[in-house]
């Protein structure tokens, strides 16, 4: 397991094998939160690695820079909440990169499909499986 110090190096380094090295190290939920109460400035960073504790994406989903919640909807480990809040988001380039997403659920699927953002509702139309109803995915 690497240490904190270890691991904060590698976040600190402008290079990217670095970087990508710290987000697959076996590291504990309190060396995360800790490197981000210490330094604040590395919630960009931390928010591209998506084996982050479910309680830091939680709050980098409600961090104030849209760099930080736009990486946080492309590689975060979602909970329901982030999901919620971030599809609420006034970026649009935000809800684009959660219609995007894999692991989007059908409920938020349908709330994406009222989106007031054209390409948004392109995005999910290219990237989602298509949401029918029960009757009609039947066969009715």
């Amino acid at each position: 397991m690497a240490t904190h110090q270890q691991l904060l190096e590698l976040l600190q380094s402008k290079d990217p094998l670095q970087l990508q090295l710290a987000s697959l190290l076996e590291t504990s939920d309190s060396d995360w939160l800790q490197i981000f109460e210490k330094h604040p400035k590395l919630a960009f960073i931390l928010a591209q690695n998506p084996r982050l504790p479910a309680s830091l994406v939680d709050e980098l989903a409600r961090h104030p820079s849209p760099r930080v919640r736009y990486m946080i909807a492309c590689h975060g480990n979602l909970s329901f909440e982030a999901m919620q809040y971030l599809l609420e988001d006034e970026e649009a380039a935000i809800r684009l990169a959660l219609a995007k997403r894999d692991d989007l659920d059908q409920q938020f699927t349908s709330q994406l499909l009222e989106d007031t953002d054209p390409g948004v509702r392109l995005a999910l139309d290219r990237y989602q499986p298509p949401v029918r109803s029960l009757p009609m995915a039947c066969g009715w």
